[in-house]
């Protein structure tokens, strides 16, 4: 019933008919004593019919950017206090503009400190343009309503609303980017929190990938935040200047719900000896899961890194009926143990990567709003992969035997999870 939302390409026209048939049979004959089922059905009703008519309208007006290969230069960061030092450095030091969107803004000591350093350009008179995830960013009200009295213009991305409520309520914007001066952009999986900078007591050290760039691909960074600025509020942003150049080649691409699926198709499909996948979530397609098994029968060396810990629940259960079978079929597969594993990388043959914001779940293909940037730079992709086997040696590795005598919790969450695989 529920292949629809883990592939987007089951029969639902029988799970139409099945609904439509029993609400009437109900409507019909019940009386007042199946008042509640009737309630129910329709609910059932309206439900599936807003998903899959949703899915439709964003099929029709899809608003994926994708560039041109161009070319910058860029600063890695896998831990977020670097990363975040120089960043409100930066901040502090804008001229004319900042535009910034976060999927996700803690209330917390970093976060507090993030909003007083735009509220203090805003004052000093630098237009500061901050975009939020309207759900995620909702008890931050009070902190919003202090910034737009500073002078920061603040507005929210994908706010849930009809006819699709309950599937826009699903949409999120999971981009995180920000453009200072229109010279220097910065993009990757971290949001602003302690737990960013290793701060939380549950997860302590936090692994993620984000870049700092500047060059010509600043330009596509600030094309991709202006687009979801004037979609969400109806406005345009005001323009910057631009500087080109840049040693690395690199490519952008604003997902919009579809795309991610077929990009890591076609890395694995390409790959001819190594493929390496670094995710918080694991939860492919049949489409992917399929290919992953055929990269195994033709040599590929397959890497699967994911966190020990958990952020959300069931979202292990979710992958593991795909995970056991690849580890069954020869894939290695490392749980980190060192913290959080957030990063977000698909690596093959030493050649081309992504990263980004995209997670390697159905919520990240067919769902959210989501940015990646590839990489063709051999050197840094060199690099990447040497930082991604230098986490696997603070790993437990999840062998054939544990694959193949799962737990009986694990066998009954698996069971549990299967019809809401499609929105983790």
């Amino acid at each position: 019933m529920f292949r629809f939302f883990s592939s987007c390409i089951c029969e639902w026209r029988y799970v139409y008919i099945s609904i439509i048939s029993v609400t009437i049979g109900v409507w019909i004959f019940g009386g007042g004593e199946v008042r509640t089922i009737k309630i129910i059905i329709s609910l059932l009703l309206w439900i599936v019919l807003d998903l899959i008519l949703g899915r439709r309208s964003q099929r029709k007006h899809n608003r994926t950017l994708a560039f041109e290969q161009t070319r910058g230069n860029y600063r890695f960061y896998k831990n977020g206090t670097p990363l975040f030092e120089d960043l409100f450095d930066e901040i502090s030091q804008a001229q004319d503009q900042i535009d910034v969107y976060y999927y996700l803004v803690r209330r917390d000591i970093i976060s507090r400190k993030f909003m007083t350093l735009l509220k203090m350009k805003a004052e000093e008179g630098v237009r500061v343009n901050l975009l939020v995830d309207r759900l995620v960013s909702a008890p931050l009200r009070r902190e919003y309503r202090a910034l737009k009295k500073a002078g920061v213009d603040v507005a929210f991305a994908e706010t849930p609303k009809f006819p699709f409520f309950f599937y826009t309520f699903n949409r999120r914007n999971h981009r995180k980017m920000v453009v200072i001066d229109g010279v220097i952009g910065y993009v990757g999986g971290f949001n602003v929190g302690r737990e960013y900078i290793g701060k939380s007591s549950q997860f302590i050290d936090w692994r993620d990938y984000h870049l700092r760039l500047t060059g010509s691909i600043v330009r596509d960074l600030h094309r991709i935040i202006a687009s979801d600025w004037t979609y969400n509020t109806g406005d345009a942003l005001p323009s910057v200047a631009y500087r080109e150049g840049g040693k690395h080649p690199f490519q952008l691409v604003a997902f919009d719900g579809i795309g991610v699926e077929n990009t890591f198709l076609t890395m694995i499909r390409r790959a001819r000896r190594e493929i390496l996948i670094g995710s918080p979530y694991f939860i492919p397609t049949r489409r992917i899961h399929r290919e992953l098994l055929k990269a195994l029968e033709r040599g590929v060396d397959v890497h699967i890194l994911l966190p020990l810990k958990r952020d959300h629940a069931f979202v292990k259960e979710a992958g593991f009926p795909s995970l056991q079978n690849l580890v069954l079929h020869g894939a290695n597969v490392y749980h980190y143990n060192a913290g959080f594993y957030h990063a977000k990388l698909v690596l093959v043959d030493e050649e081309a990567a992504d990263i980004g914001t995209a997670n390697f779940d159905k919520r990240s293909m067919f769902l959210n709003k989501e940015v990646t940037i590839s990489i063709f730079d051999e050197s840094f992709v060199r690099h990447l992969r040497s930082e991604y086997f230098k986490d696997t040696e603070n790993s437990l590795v999840y062998d054939k035997e544990q694959a193949a005598n799962p737990s009986l919790g694990t066998k009954v969450k698996t069971q549990l999870v299967k019809p809401f695989r499609w929105m983790l």
